[in-house]
């Protein structure tokens, strides 16, 4: 399975910003991000790609 690592925006826009095939690793990144401090006005998260994108 393949996973988004995308930011989500107060408006509710969302980016992907980089695809990896391992969860472990795509959390890895959101973890490392967050560990430069909590943004108040945008969210990082995993999800499974979708087929369609």
């Amino acid at each position: 399975m393949t996973w988004e690592l995308c930011i989500r925006y107060a408006n509710g826009r969302e980016t992907v910003l980089e695809v990896f095939q391992s969860q472990a690793v795509a959390q890895n990144h959101v973890d490392k991000l967050y560990a430069e401090g909590y943004p108040m006005h945008f969210a990082y998260f995993v999800r499974p790609k979708c087929a369609a994108s």
